[in-house]
C-alpha cells in the first residue's frame, strides 16, 4: 500500500537524469564494437543491465516521452544494420552468457513497449516499404535466434504490422523466392484463398500471422492478429478477397475446431475473435458491413450455449467488442435492427462479469453504443445503470422514520457490478452522455456512493476497484462539463456524506475527494483521488473553497504513504475550511475508514488523526465554537462505540484509541458532567473479563486499546486516586489483565499505564501491587514478560516512593539469570536498563547478558538478550565504575564486528555514543551509510588497543571465518588491508592464539570452526608471522576425537596451509594429513585427499598426486591402509 521511505516516483524522478546517461554511455559499447561495427554476439550481463536501468520507469513512463528518439534510434539503426548484413542461417549459436544481436534489440525494444506501449514505440520503427521482406526472412534465420526468443517474434511482427501501413500495393514490392528455395506455406490450404493471384510477400504474411496466432503468449498472438487486420484490411489485399476468406476462416475455426481437440484451440479461438473484432474496429464500414449479422450471430450462439471457450475471460472481452462494433456499424444505417436491445441487455449483464477486463470492455462498449442512440432508449440504458446502486440494498432501519437517517447495508450487493456500473458511469460522463441536470444529480450521488464502498469479507476486503472507477468518474465528470453545466445542477444533498445542508457539485466532489485522498487505505485510490480533486480545481477555478492550497495538500505525491495522507495531509487540508474539517472527521470517526477500518494500524492512525483534528483552530473561532467542534468529535465517537462497539471488536479498538488520542488534546473543559460519567462508566461496561483471554475476540486488541485509554483517564485524574474507587479496581484489573498478553502491541501500551498508575495511587496501595508482582515473577511457573517490564518502570523511579528498589533488582537479576526462558531474559534486562546499575549483581548481569549466545531451533535466540543488553548498558553507561569501562568497551567491539548485521551496527552505534569520552575508541560517525567493507575498515585499526584486542578479533572470526557471503568476503578483505600494511602483526598474531587456546578451553566450537578458517586464510598469506608451531599444536587438541565434520574440515584447512606456508612443519602437517586419510568418515577422507593431492603438487610429488586421484576414498578403511602406507612412504 505504500512505498517503502521516499516514495518510488519522486525518488526515480531525481535520478532520472543519471540512469538516462548511464544508459545512453552503455547501449552503444553494447551493441557495437570500438570502430563502430554492430555486435553479433552482445554480452547478456550488459543486455540485462540495460533493461534494469529502464524498468523503474514503469511506474512512470511520462518521464521517458522527451527521450525516446535518443532511446530507439541506436535500436533501430543497429536492427537495420543487422538486416542488411544479418548472418548464415548455419552460423554458430552465440557463446554461453550471450544474446544473439536481434534478440539483445527485441529485449530492449520489448522494455520500452511495456512502458510506453506498443502504439506509440511502434512509430519510431523504421518504415521504409523495402524492409518488408527482409524483416520476413528473419523467421526463417535460425541464426537470429527467433526460435528461442517470443520478444524477438513479438517485435518482428510488431513491425511488420507498422509496415504494413504502407500505401503500395504488396506485388509491388514482393519478389518471388530464389531457385530451388520452397517455402511451407500449406497452412494457408483451409483459408479459401486463390493462392495463384497473391504476391509471394503476402503468403508469407498470412502464413507467419495464422502461425502465430494461437501463441500461447498474449504478446505474439496480439501481434499476429494485428498483421492479420492490417494486410487483410489493404485496398489491394480486398480487392483479391482476402477479407472475405480471412471472415470465413475465422467464423469455419470457431465453429469446428473442437474445444478440446489439442491446447492451442482455445489459444487460437481467442486469436480469431481478436482478428474478426479488429476487422469491425478499423476496417470501412462499407467494406465490412456485409459481416455484421454474421458475427453478431457467433458471438451471441457462443454465449447462449455456454460454450466452453466462453468460459476465457479473453473470448468474453472480445466478444464485448464485438458487440459494440456491430451496434456501432448498425445503428449507423438508416434501416432499423431488432437485436439491438440485446446488445444493450447483453452489456450490462456483462457489468457484473467475475472478470474485470471483461467489466471494462462492457462498460466502454455500453457507453458507445449509448452515445448512438435515440436520447430517450439512452436515457433509458443511463437509468439502468443507475439502478445497480439500488439492487440488493438493505437499510438500517429497514422502515423509515421521521428525523432518522437511514444507514444503506451493501453487505449483498454485487462488487463486480458496482465496479462495473461505476466504469460505466465514468466513460458516460467522458463522453458526455449525460444531459440533464436531475440526472446530473443522481450521478453524483452514485459517485460519491461508488467513492466510500467496501464490502468486508471473512479475512478481506473487497471494493478497492469501486473506489478506483469512482475517482475517475469524478475526474470525468471534471473534465467534460463546464463549470456552468455543474453548478446549474444547484444545491444538492447527498445522504452518503452525513451533510445535511446543500452544496454545489463541485464543492461536494472537491470535499469527498479530499476524504479520500486522505482516508482511503489504498494508494492507488488516494492518488486517484487527488488526480481528480486537481483536475476539479483546475478546471472549474473559483468553485473550490481554497481550491490552490487544498490540492498543494492533497498533493499526488503526498499522499503515496498512508500515514502521512491520514495524519499530515488531512491536518494540512482541514485547516482550509471547516467543511474540510467535517468531512475529514466524518470520515474517520463513521463508516468503514478511520477507526472502523478493518487494519489495526489504520485505526491507531485514524486515532492519532482525531487527536489533530480537536487541535485545528481558524482565524473566526471563539472559545466557544472550538470547544463545540472538541464536544461534536468526543459525542461521535462515544456514539459509534455504543452503537456498534459493544458488537465489533475492531470498531471497539477503534472507538478506545480514538477516545484516548481525543482527550489528550481535548481541553479540560470541553466535556461536562455527563459526558465524563459516560466516558468513566459506560466505555468500559462491556468487559466482563474473558475479552482479554479468549483468543476468538482478538483479546489482543481489547487490551491494547483498554490500556491506552486508561493511561489517559489516568492522567486526567487530578488526584490520587480512592482505593475503594470503581475506577481504580477497574483499571487495576485491565492492566493486571494486559501484562498477562504476550504481544509487544500490548504490552507497549500497558507498560506506560502502569507508570501513570504507580504514580496515582497511595503508597499503601503502590506497594501491595509492587509485592503482587514479585510474588508472581518469582514463581518458578511464571512465564510472561509483562509484569517483569512492569518492574522497570517501578526501578525507574515513581515520584515521593518508598518502594524497596533493591527488593526489585533482586527480583530483576534473578529474572535475568532463567536458562531457557529467553523472552523473560531479555524483559529482565530491558527492565534493569531503567534503574541504575549501583548494584555489582546489575553489573554481572548487564555483562553476562552481553556474552549470551543461546541457540534453539529459532537460531541465535542469545542476539535478542545481546541486543536489549547493549541499549540497557547505553541508559546506564553514566553510572558505570571507571575501572570496569574498558570491560563493558571490549565486549561492545566484539559485538560490533560480529556476522549478524542488526546486532553489529546496534553495537557499533553504542560505541559511538560513548566514545566522545574515550578518544582511543574510533568509530565512524555515519556508519549506516557505508558499505560492508568500509565498515569492517574502519573498525579493524582498533586492533592496536591492546585493551580490546583479543575482544575485537573474537568477534571478527565470526564474520570472516561463519558470516554470510557478502559479510564473509568483506571483514576478509578488510582485515587482509590492515594486516598486510600493519607493523602490530605478531602481537595479533599472538592475540589471535590467545583466543584460540581459550575457545578450547571453553569448548566454544561457535569461535573454534570460523577461527581455524580464518587461521588458514591468513597462514596462506604470509601474515601470522612466528605462531606456526603452536597453531599446528592447537589444531591437533581441536579436533581431537571430534565428531564435527565442520570443525575436521576447518582443521584440515590449517594443516594444508601450514605445509605449504611453513616449511619447518611441512613434514609435521603431512604427516597428520596422511594419517587422516583413515578417519572412519568418509566425506573427511575425501576432503583430506584433495588437501593432500595440492600439497604434493606443490611439493613436485606428481606420482604421490597421480596415485591420490586413482584411489576411490569413498571405500573402506581396511581396503585404503595399503595406498595410505604407500603414500606415507613417499611423501613423509
Amino acid at each position: 500500500m505504500d512505498a517503502a521511505g521516499e516514495d518510488r516516483d519522486i525518488k526515480l524522478l531525481q535520478v532520472s537524469g543519471g540512469l538516462f546517461d548511464n544508459y545512453f554511455t552503455a547501449l552503444p559499447q553494447a551493441l557495437r564494437t570500438d570502430d563502430e561495427a554492430i555486435r553479433y554476439a552482445c554480452s547478456r550481463v550488459e543486455i540485462e543491465r540495460l533493461i534494469g536501468l529502464l524498468e523503474p520507469f514503469q511506474e512512470s513512463p511520462q518521464l521517458l516521452d522527451p527521450h525516446l528518439p535518443q532511446f530507439l534510434t541506436p535500436l533501430t539503426t543497429a536492427f537495420t544494420a543487422y538486416i542488411s548484413n544479418p548472418l548464415p542461417a548455419n552460423a554458430e549459436a552465440p557463446p554461453r552468457g550471450y544474446y544473439t544481436l536481434p534478440i539483445s534489440l527485441a529485449r530492449i525494444l520489448y522494455t520500452l513497449v511495456k512502458i510506453r506501449g506498443p502504439k506509440i514505440i511502434s512509430r519510431f520503427l523504421p518504415n521504409q516499404p523495402s524492409l518488408l521482406e527482409d524483416v520476413t526472412s528473419l523467421f526463417a534465420l535460425p541464426s537470429t535466434g527467433v526460435g528461442e526468443s517470443w520478444e524477438l517474434r513479438y517485435i518482428l511482427l510488431l513491425w511488420l504490422s507498422h509496415l504494413l501501413l504502407a500505401p503500395f500495393d504488396l506485388s509491388t514490392i514482393s519478389t518471388d523466392p530464389p531457385v530451388g528455395v520452397v517455402r511451407d506455406l500449406s497452412i494457408l490450404d483451409d483459408m479459401g484463398l486463390n493462392s495463384d493471384r497473391l504476391p509471394h510477400l503476402s503468403k508469407r504474411l498470412l502464413a507467419l500471422g495464422i502461425s502465430y496466432l494461437s501463441s500461447p503468449g498474449n504478446r505474439e498472438s496480439d501481434a499476429a492478429a494485428l498483421l492479420l487486420i492490417r494486410i487483410s484490411l489493404r485496398r489491394d489485399m480486398r480487392a483479391l478477397g482476402s477479407l472475405d476468406a480471412m471472415v470465413d476462416w475465422g467464423i469455419r475455426a470457431m465453429e469446428t475446431v473442437a474445444a478440446t481437440a489439442d491446447a492451442r484451440a482455445l489459444f487460437l479461438k481467442t486469436g480469431v475473435l481478436a482478428v474478426l473484432a479488429g476487422f469491425l474496429a478499423q476496417g470501412d464500414s462499407d467494406a465490412v458491413q456485409k459481416y455484421v449479422l454474421r458475427m453478431f450471430e457467433l458471438v451471441t450462439r457462443l454465449q447462449d450455449q455456454d460454450c466452453e471457450e466462453w468460459k476465457s475471460a479473453g473470448v468474453r472481452r472480445l466478444g464485448m467488442k464485438i458487440f459494440r462494433w456491430v451496434a456501432t456499424l448498425v445503428l449507423a444505417q438508416p434501416r432499423e435492427v431488432d437485436y439491438i436491445e440485446d446488445i444493450v441487455e447483453r452489456l450490462l449483464n456483462a457489468l457484473a462479469d467475475r472478470d474485470t477486463a471483461v467489466r471494462f470492455g462492457a462498460s466502454k462498449s455500453l457507453a458507445v453504443v449509448a452515445r448512438k442512440l435515440d436520447p430517450d432508449m439512452a436515457g433509458d440504458v443511463l437509468e439502468a445503470v443507475m439502478g445497480v446502486y439500488d439492487e440488493d440494498v438493505f437499510y438500517d432501519p429497514p422502515i423509515e422514520k421521521p428525523d432518522l437517517r437511514r444507514k444503506k447495508m451493501l453487505t449483498a450487493v454485487t462488487p463486480e457490478k458496482w465496479h462495473g456500473a461505476t466504469l460505466t458511469l465514468a466513460t458516460f460522463l467522458r463522453q458526455r452522455a449525460v444531459r440533464s441536470t436531475e440526472v446530473m444529480a443522481r450521478v453524483v450521488e452514485c459517485i460519491v456512493e461508488a467513492l466510500s464502498f467496501e464490502q468486508r469479507r471473512s479475512t478481506f476486503a473487497v471494493g478497492g476497484n469501486v473506489r478506483d472507477a469512482a475517482c475517475y468518474a469524478a475526474w470525468s465528470l471534471a473534465r467534460s462539463y463546464t463549470t456552468d453545466e455543474l453548478q446549474g445542477a444547484g444545491d444538492i444533498v447527498v445522504p452518503a456524506t452525513h451533510f445535511e445542508e446543500g452544496r454545489k457539485i463541485i464543492q461536494l466532489l472537491a470535499t469527498e475527494l479530499v476524504v479520500a485522498g486522505c482516508m482511503d487505505p489504498l494508494g492507488n485510490v488516494r492518488r486517484a483521488a487527488s488526480a481528480a480533486l486537481q483536475e476539479l480545481v483546475g478546471r472549474h477555478s473559483g468553485c473550490v473553497k481554497e481550491g490552490i492550497p487544498l490540492v498543494q495538500a492533497v498533493d499526488y505525491n503526498a499522499v503515496a504513504l498512508r500515514q502521512r495522507s491520514v495524519i499530515s495531509v488531512a491536518a494540512e487540508s482541514v485547516i482550509l475550511g471547516e467543511e474540510y474539517w467535517k468531512g475529514v472527521v466524518f470520515g474517520l470517526v463513521n463508516g468503514w475508514r478511520g477507526i472502523g477500518s478493518s487494519d489495526d494500524d489504520g485505526r491507531k492512525l485514524a486515532a492519532t488523526s482525531l487527536g489533530k483534528m480537536v487541535r485545528v483552530r481558524y482565524p473566526s473561532d471563539n472559545d466557544s465554537s472550538f470547544r463545540k467542534r472538541g464536544e461534536f468529535v468526543f459525542r461521535a465517537i462515544m456514539q459509534r462505540n455504543r452503537t456498534e462497539g459493544m458488537q465489533h471488536i475492531e470498531i471497539y479498538h477503534g472507538c478506545l484509541r480514538a477516545l484516548a488520542g481525543v482527550l489528550d488534546d481535548l481541553p479540560d473543559d470541553c466535556l461536562d458532567v455527563n459526558d465524563k460519567a459516560a466516558l468513566h462508566n459506560d466505555v468500559f461496561s462491556k468487559l466482563k473479563g474473558h475479552e482479554f483471554t479468549n483468543p476468538v475476540m482478538r483479546p489482543e486488541l481489547t487490551a491494547e486499546a483498554t490500556c491506552r485509554l486508561v493511561r489517559t483517564l489516568v492522567n486526567l485524574t487530578p488526584s490520587l486516586l480512592d482505593p475503594q474507587s470503581h475506577s481504580w479496581k477497574q483499571w487495576t484489573a485491565i492492566i493486571e489483565a494486559s501484562l498477562d498478553r504476550p504481544e509487544d502491541s500490548v504490552l507497549d501500551e500497558a507498560i506506560p499505564a502502569v507508570k501513570a498508575l504507580l504514580e496515582k495511587v497511595s503508597e499503601k496501595n503502590r506497594l501491595t501491587l509492587v509485592d503482587s508482582w514479585n510474588d508472581k515473577i518469582s514463581a518458578l511457573t511464571y512465564r510472561r514478560r509483562g509484569h517483569i517490564l512492569a518492574l522497570g518502570e517501578v526501578l525507574a523511579g515513581i515520584p515521593n516512593s518508598k518502594l524497596d528498589l533493591q527488593k526489585v533488582t533482586d527480583i530483576l537479576v534473578s529474572a535475568a539469570g532463567r536458562t531457557g526462558e529467553v523472552e523473560i531474559r531479555v524483559a529482565a534486562v530491558k527492565a534493569l536498563g531503567r534503574g541504575d546499575i549501583s548494584s555489582l549483581q546489575v553489573i554481572d548481569t548487564i555483562l553476562e547478558s552481553l556474552d549470551d549466545y543461546a541457540v534453539d531451533t529459532r537460531g541465535d535466540i542469545g542476539s535478542w538478550v545481546r541486543g536489549e543488553a547493549i541499549t540497557a548498558l547505553l541508559s546506564l553507561w553514566p553510572q558505570v565504575p571507571e575501572e570496569l569501562k574498558w570491560t563493558f568497551i571490549s565486549k561492545l567491539v566484539r559485538l560490533s564486528v560480529e556476522k549478524l548485521d542488526r546486532l553489529r551496527l546496534r553495537a557499533g552505534e553504542a560505541l559511538l555514543a560513548i566514545s566522545a569520552s574515550f578518544p582511543d575508541v574510533k568509530v565512524p560517525q555515519d556508519m549506516r551509510s557505508l558499505s560492508t567493507e568500509e565498515y569492517f575498515s574502519s573498525l579493524v585499526p582498533m586492533l592496536s588497543l591492546p585493551q580490546c584486542r583479543e575482544a575485537l578479533l573474537e568477534g571478527y572470526v565470526t564474520s570472516a571465518g561463519a558470516g554470510s557471503d557478502s559479510v564473509l568476503k568483506a571483514s576478509r578483505r578488510a582485515l587482509i588491508t590492515y594486516l598486510a600494511s600493519s607493523a602490530d602483526q605478531t602481537e595479533i598474531a599472538t592475540s589471535l592464539l590467545n583466543v584460540f587456546r581459550q575457545a578450547l578451553a571453553a569448548q566454544n566450537d561457535r569461535i573454534v570452526i570460523p577461527l581455524l578458517d580464518v587461521l588458514s586464510l591468513l597462514l596462506d598469506l604470509h601474515l601470522l608471522p612466528g605462531v606456526g608451531k603452536k597453531v599446528f599444536v592447537q589444531t591437533q587438541k581441536a579436533h581431537y576425537r571430534t565428531t564435527s565434520v565442520q570443525k575436521l574440515a576447518a582443521a584440515i584447512r590449517v594443516y594444508r596451509s601450514l605445509a605449504l606456508a611453513e616449511p619447518a612443519l611441512k613434514k609435521d602437517a603431512v604427516t597428520k594429513l596422511v594419517g587422516m586419510l583413515l578417519h572412519p568418515f568418509p566425506r573427511i577422507r575425501m576432503d583430506v585427499s584433495e588437501a593432500v593431492h595440492l600439497v604434493a603438487l606443490e611439493g613436485g610429488e606428481a606420482i604421490a598426486a597421480r596415485e591420490l586421484e586413482l584411489v576411490d576414498w569413498g571405500k573402506g578403511t581396511k581396503e585404503l591402509k595399503g595406498v595410505v602406507a604407500t603414500l606415507r612412504e613417499g611423501l613423509c
